[in-house]
């Protein structure tokens, strides 16, 4: 049986519908997104709840997707993907891919610019389809209300660059474009940044370091010309997407030296060497503008260096700290940095890690990665600060030096171990697992399967007694069990027993039955696990999964994610109602969250009523506001606490406008004003917002 013979049983979809949405009242639609969604899985995608009340049409780059997609299902997909963006006014970001679009780009656009609700478009295309690129970019200035943009590896010619730019000066209402994963070529990419030069709408802006090639400087003084005049740019994004040689970011950090506007400039998987840190740290102490740096995924191949350094102030250095320091101590207005200091060496930690305490703005630095013969130094210079709440230790990688010292690192966040290589290893292992501090937040190990057993016992326990623990992360090189030693089954009692963890990867191990019904009841009943990603070596352990799990999640309010990598044909309709549970439950924290974070509308506190202390909130609300594990628990508790009050609650069920207000009684009895505060809360616990009808 398909997905559309499943969902549509007993009813069927009345896709004419109009949208229902107002201020604090959902539209009807988000009752039947399954029917929805049973068409639009058919060839790729789904409608999801960006944020409350608010719908994407999003397209789904997973395994899931049908290998082949007949041209009646696109048919009937474009057909009712007319008739929302016609009619719903709720949906108000796009999704748009070839197989979409080649033959029906016509009805698709006409919709978008007739009721110019969509606020955020994001469109793939292969590199061979040229023409239909074309047709893409020229609609582009009829979509009047357009704020997002990302385009795809969306295929360039002369002709579409050209209207591209164009619309990029043109526009009056895009804010937000990412073109990171656009290979425009050297010419192409000078129509580009000539649009953004003459662009006035701009505050947020993605791109890939190929478009500033370092043998091509005319791209390069181009962007510069642009970051130094642009008005309204507040955040770079800047990228690669191949580990390439050392980036070119001169065009980036030269005009930022005095750049009024950029606030937030975020670098990642970039190749940052000894030029780029001279770079960095020389436009740090000139800035006046930046509040957020984050060098994230960045690395140092040291010997792909430019920089030949004349006699002066950095000529002796072959250390980039020296020039950190000199930077932090002129640097006077940021307050977000993100480092990755594998390259650091033990000595020079302290001095770092001091000026870093000593800087006057900063209030969060996230240190993502040390090796292993730094970690002890670092902690200890972090906790020596008498600011430790600044530092965040992300991961560091432990080797057998590190492991006497272990217990003391408090600090340390995270933990990675890779035994895949040497099975000689195991005696270091055993040592390391059990050394480990119960501050430890998320655990990555990876080892070939046929060494588990060597160090089952204390992998188990340290998964079952770690209660900070909120993300394991198991990779193994599979081997085939018998039925007797399955040391996997104890993995999985042992995270039954965790009730911290919230994200779970198991790779590597196949799974029998028996394992399989430990799994989903371990998914079904767990209120704390959130995200399972099971990639298992063989064929049939993802099918069984699916086919059991997909019976039993919709009870489940707690898992938001589950990826299994290839689904078979045959798996898909079971992969559809295991992300149908997760969509629905991803919606009630989003809802949740927005009303902890102040939306306060019913229907939001109802998921917030509902969701409580879930993990799923919790998480969601670290990710709205940037905020602590602990800080999001404690605005979750400060939200729940201001509906407790008589007054409180009823207005914001929609009973009274303002404040609860009774008429004098005849009979002197005592009346819904007359209880007092503890009468009133006996009375809540049993009352909540679902049970008063709108």
């Amino acid at each position: 049986m398909d997905i559309k013979e499943r969902v549509f049983a007993d009813c069927w979809l009345n896709y004419k519908t109009l949208c229902t949405s107002s201020e604090g009242r959902p539209c009807n639609i988000f009752e039947d997104l399954r029917k929805w969604n049973a068409f639009f899985w058919a060839v790729g995608f789904e409608l999801r709840e960006l944020s409350p009340g608010q719908l994407s049409f999003v397209e789904l780059r997973e395994t899931s997707v049908p290998s082949v997609i007949s041209k009646e299902d696109v048919k009937d997909a474009v057909k009712l993907l007319r008739c929302l963006l016609m009619n719903h006014h709720c949906v108000i970001s796009v999704d748009l891919n070839c197989e979409l679009f080649k033959h029906h780009h016509q009805p698709i656009f006409g919709a978008l610019s007739k009721r110019n609700t969509v606020t955020k478009l994001n469109l793939g295309m292969p590199r061979y389809a040229l023409k239909r690129s074309l047709i893409f970019i020229l609609k582009l200035r009829q979509l009047k209300n357009l704020r997002d943009l990302v385009l795809f590896r969306v295929p360039f010619d002369r002709k579409s660059v050209e209207s591209f730019s164009a619309f990029l000066g043109s526009t009056r209402s895009l804010m937000t474009l990412d073109i990171t994963d656009v290979d425009f070529g050297y010419d192409n990419a000078i129509a580009v940044i000539q649009g953004l030069q003459k662009n006035a709408t701009i505050t947020t802006l993605s791109i890939d370091m190929a478009l500033l090639p370092r043998g091509l400087p005319k791209c390069g003084a181009m962007f510069s010309d642009y970051l130094s005049s642009s008005k309204t740019l507040r955040t770079l994004n800047v990228t690669s997407l191949s580990r390439g040689p050392s980036a070119n970011l001169a065009p980036i950090t030269g005009p930022l030296h005095h750049n009024a506007t950029v606030s937030v400039l975020n670098l990642m998987a970039l190749n940052i060497d000894l030029e780029n840190h001279k770079l960095i740290t020389d436009m740090l102490r000139s800035n006046r503008a930046l509040i957020e740096f984050h060098m994230t995924d960045c690395f140092w191949d040291d010997y792909d260096s430019h920089i030949t350094f004349d006699e002066g102030e950095f000529a002796d250095d072959s250390s980039p700290v020296p020039m950190w320091l000199v930077a932090l101590a002129e640097n006077e207005v940021l307050q977000q940095l993100t480092l990755d200091l594998s390259w650091i060496e033990s000595d020079e930690c302290d001095s770092l890690v001091k000026a870093l305490a000593r800087h006057t703005s900063l209030t969060k630095v996230t240190v993502q990665t040390i090796r292993d013969n730094c970690a002890v130094q670092i902690c200890r210079s972090v906790r020596d600060t008498g600011v430790p709440q600044r530092f965040i230790i992300a991961t560091c990688q432990l080797s057998e030096d590190t492991v006497p010292e272990l217990q003391e690192c408090t600090e340390l966040s995270g933990v990675e171990m890779d035994y895949s290589q040497s099975p000689h290893e195991l005696g270091i292992l055993l040592n390391k697992l059990s050394y480990l501090p119960q501050n430890i937040k998320s655990l990555r190990l990876t080892m070939r399967e046929s060494n588990l057993p060597h160090v089952l016992s204390s992998l188990v326990h340290l998964i079952g007694n770690t209660a900070s623990l909120r993300e394991l992360d198991l990779r193994f090189f599979p081997k085939s069990w018998t039925s007797e030693e399955r040391p996997e089954r104890q993995l999985l009692q042992a995270l039954s027993s965790n009730e911290g963890i919230r994200r779970v990867t198991l790779h590597g191990i196949n799974y029998d039955e028996t394992d399989t019904d430990m799994l989903v009841k371990l998914l079904c009943s767990s209120r704390t696990l959130c995200y399972l990603s099971f990639r298992p070596e063989d064929g049939e352990s993802v099918p069984l999964l699916l086919q059991k799990l997909s019976t039993d999640v919709s009870g489940n309010f707690t898992l938001s994610g589950v990826q299994v990598g290839h689904v078979s044909e045959e798996s898909i309709g079971d992969k559809f109602f295991v992300d149908d549970a997760t969509r629905r439950n991803n919606a009630l924290a989003t809802r949740a969250a927005h009303f902890v974070l102040g939306t306060r509308h019913k229907y939001c506190a109802v998921a917030g009523e509902l969701a409580r202390l879930h993990p799923g909130l919790v998480m969601k609300v670290q990710q709205l506001a940037a905020v602590s594990e602990e800080e999001a628990v404690s605005r979750i508790k400060t939200a729940l606490k201001s509906i407790v009050e008589l007054d409180d609650f009823m207005s914001l069920a929609g009973v009274v406008k303002h404040s609860v207000s009774c008429e004098t009684s005849d009979d002197g009895e005592k009346q819904l004003l007359d209880l007092n505060f503890e009468c009133w809360l006996h009375i809540r616990q049993y009352l909540k917002f679902e049970d008063i009808r709108n």
